[in-house]
């Protein structure tokens, strides 16, 4: 954690404190479980990098700035936001070693990328970005990812492993970042090793309610478990993804869609808690 005389500094500097050893940030990020946050600006015009003004005096800024000073002197330069950077390893990217640029495929400048300890990525924006959209992105990044780790470090080797995929999902998801969990779930479901349908229906389930409950997104829910379903309309957690169809249905005001659901239901698993469920839904939704 850092210190308060340290934290003092940083805010009195005038800048979020950039280094350009990319390597030392993320083994300083893996070390202290910290998240890093990444500044993509090679060839942005302008030709300046952030300068942490602790090391390299004050910025003079141009009268006619790139997006990237804008973003240096509007964002990273604002006391908010140096605040709610302190808890990251922040590294910039403005030519030279390109490694990190090829990596992350960063392309069009500025790209401001946030990863977790182990260099997964979890928010990516690209071109200039207000900074209270900048700060609320960095205080919604968890401060703990200890529960992340066995999945983190997995992804870092291994991008499509289904099974840290879905563990991830779940912990953001965990930790109020559906969207995440949505690009994540979605990832492991696309990956090669979604092939065991048991894992695959739990990712499936998770992904409908997560797109349910926190994204509000009924339609795209019920296309999940609509195209789950064909794949195997007798598989094993089919009743359950039944019930999420007819709560998809439900919750998008498609009250014959849900009495199909229903239907489909109770006659392939007319004992099943998932149909007794179901009904009961129906019955107390409005007509």
């Amino acid at each position: 954690m850092i210190g308060l005389v340290p934290v003092v500094a940083m805010l009195l500097a005038g800048s979020v404190p950039w280094t350009h050893d990319y390597q030392k940030a993320f083994a300083d990020a893996e070390e202290g479980r910290r998240p890093v946050l990444v500044f993509f600006r090679t060839d942005c015009g302008g030709g300046r990098a952030p300068v942490n003004p602790m090391a390299g005096g004050p910025v003079d800024h141009d009268d006619v700035l790139s997006d990237c000073d804008l973003m240096q002197r509007d964002v990273w330069e604002n006391a908010g936001i140096i605040d709610a950077a302190q808890r990251f390893v922040p590294a910039v990217v403005d030519g030279g070693d390109r490694t990190l640029q090829t990596r992350y495929q960063a392309v069009r400048m500025p790209t401001t990328l946030v990863t977790d300890p182990w260099g997964n990525e979890i928010f990516r924006s690209t071109g200039y970005i207000p900074r209270d959209k900048i700060e609320r992105i960095l205080r919604a990044v968890p401060g703990d990812f200890a529960a992340l780790a066995p999945a983190g470090r997995v992804l870092r080797g291994n991008p499509t492993d289904f099974g840290a995929l879905f563990a991830a999902g779940r912990f953001y998801e965990d930790a109020s970042l559906p969207q995440v969990s949505e690009r994540l779930y979605a990832t492991a479901l696309a990956s090669p090793g979604s092939v065991d349908l048991t894992a695959r229906r739990e990712a499936v389930i998770a992904r409908g309610l997560n797109l349910l409950a926190h994204l509000a997104q009924p339609a795209e829910a019920a296309t999940v478990f609509e195209k789950e379903l064909a794949a195997s309309p007798e598989g094993p957690g089919s009743d359950a993804l039944l019930l999420g169809l007819v709560n998809a249905h439900l919750q998008g005001g498609r009250r014959k869609e849900a009495e199909a659901a229903l239907k489909s239901l109770e006659k392939g698993w007319p004992g099943s808690p998932y149909a007794a469920r179901a009904r009961q839904n129906l019955e107390g939704a409005k007509k």
